[in-house]
């Protein structure tokens, strides 16, 4: 056996071409996003017959091999970063912050330990703080960041369970958790796969305004209560994704307080509109809630995969995952250093924070508060412009970044044949390319659906959608 370099070994000067080639076309790409299409898709069958093949014996050439991603994969998916999508909830990272995975990812930093990622763990230490005192939460709080805004309410679920009964697995039956009937479909699985049996995830009506009804929430602890269940948690929403309504949360504080419930709140896109003056005055009262998960890979504009859990005692989160292995006895820590592993379900994780701390660095707080206050101020840019449309009629004001609407031309009142009607407006507006918006379903009906909190969509985006929506109705309508 020689001792030579491993054949998986590339010279700089090869590392460096690849990684410009790949940086021209990442640049190439984002700076003419707005002139390709919003929204592209195909079935599995033409995937399959554009990519289904056995791995090679041996490699390929890198310029083919990209050339085969251009043509065969980016060329066939929603692109999240443009400008029309308006869809779901939307990522759409900023270049400083692609640059900080890319760093992350070539360093390949260990974020599970301290004792083998100790400035990497530091960083995410500073943005969690960043992050506390935006929410202004008290002095101590702090968590992780996870993989999105699943994996937070998931930890904070385990977490709150942990805090109720410890390790008395015979009283798992009993535990009841509740949330508003608008809660995202994550805080529901999160409560199934902490064990909490699927009867005992009450799903709370909300009131006129989509927010978490109080006095109903009051009577269903009261009567679970009074038939021995053991209620500990609420999960309250700082902008639902429905319609992006914000939960009465200082309300729900109290109640949680007497109760002796484990508040959380998901705030997973939401909770970045505390950097503005509107966006803190509608999240009042978060501050004082023992957990909120919120997603830098939304509103912060940071890559895919990058969430956040905080919560008002860290040490919760300690007490119910950590677990210290003979073979992890080395990483113990004893002077107020942070193993991220010891507080969620990843051993095995990326230092997230670089890449939050570089965007950060670079654009500041006030550039960031500008974006975000922009974003804003566009879905009600956009209600306005349905108000005045003929044809479109409001189904949800807009709040905290969302807008719902439909098409209900004059003399149509059916409500299938108006459910009917929406579905092909919204399958016309997304083949057109420009756009790429979404669906709900608002008190039983159809409903357009958009989430303009890209930095890259504009206020002449809002318009020509709408324009093009109301100009699709009497196509369809006929």
């Amino acid at each position: 056996m020689r001792d030579t370099p491993s054949i998986l070994e590339l010279d700089q000067a090869t590392m460096q071409r690849l990684g410009h080639r790949v940086a021209g076309v990442v640049a190439e790409h984002l700076a003419g996003i707005r002139g390709k299409r919003a929204f592209t898709t195909i079935s599995r069958e033409t995937a399959d017959r554009l990519l289904a093949a056995p791995p090679p014996a041996k490699g390929s050439d890198f310029e083919t091999i990209l050339t085969t991603l251009r043509e065969r994969v980016f060329a066939n998916a929603a692109l999240e970063p443009h400008p029309g999508f308006i869809a779901y909830v939307p990522s759409c990272p900023a270049y400083p912050a692609v640059l900080g995975d890319w760093l992350t990812s070539g360093y390949n930093f260990f974020g599970g330990a301290w004792t083998v990622g100790a400035a990497p763990s530091e960083v995410e230490l500073v943005v969690l703080e960043w992050l506390r005192t935006w929410l202004g939460m008290p002095a101590g709080a702090g968590g992780l960041l996870t993989n999105g805004g699943s994996g937070a309410n998931l930890t904070a679920m385990v977490a709150a369970r942990h805090r109720a009964i410890a390790d008395d697995a015979a009283r798992v039956a009993k535990l009841t958790v509740y949330l508003s009937d608008q809660s995202h479909s994550s805080a529901i699985r999160a409560a199934w796969m902490a064990g909490i049996p699927r009867a005992n995830v009450r799903s709370i009506p909300c009131d006129a305004d989509f927010r978490l009804d109080l006095a109903l929430l009051a009577r269903a602890i009261a009567a679970d209560r009074a038939f021995g269940l053991i209620p500990f948690m609420v999960v309250a929403n700082a902008g639902t994704t429905n319609t992006g309504a914000v939960d009465p949360l200082g309300a729900i504080a109290d109640l949680c307080a007497r109760e002796q419930l484990w508040m959380h709140v998901d705030a997973a896109y939401g909770g970045f509109a505390v950097l503005t003056r509107e966006g803190r005055e509608k999240l009042a009262g978060i501050e004082r809630a023992d957990s909120v998960t919120m997603d830098p890979h939304k509103w912060l504009y940071v890559p895919f995969e990058c969430g956040c859990l905080l919560a008002r005692d860290p040490a919760r989160l300690k007490d119910a995952f950590q677990i210290l292995p003979d073979y992890l006895k080395d990483t113990e820590t004893s002077g107020g250093e942070v193993n991220f592993a010891d507080y969620g379900e990843q051993l095995s994780r990326e230092a997230r924070g670089i890449k939050v701390w570089l965007n950060v660095q670079f654009y500041g707080t006030d550039a960031l508060r500008e974006a975000i206050a922009y974003s804003l101020a566009l879905a009600p840019l956009a209600e306005r412009c349905v108000r005045d449309a003929p044809g479109l009629e409001v189904m949800a004001p807009a709040t905290l970044g969302i807008l719902c609407f439909r098409a209900h031309p004059a003399g149509l009142d059916d409500p299938a044949a108006l459910d009917a009607l929406n579905q092909r407006v919204l399958r016309a507006v997304n083949a057109s390319g420009r756009y790429f918006i979404s669906s709900t379903r608002v008190r039983g009906a159809f409903s357009l659906r958009i989430c303009p909190i890209g930095h890259r969509t504009r206020e002449r985006d809002m318009r020509e959608l709408v324009a093009l929506c109301a100009d699709i109705v009497p196509t369809l309508s006929l």
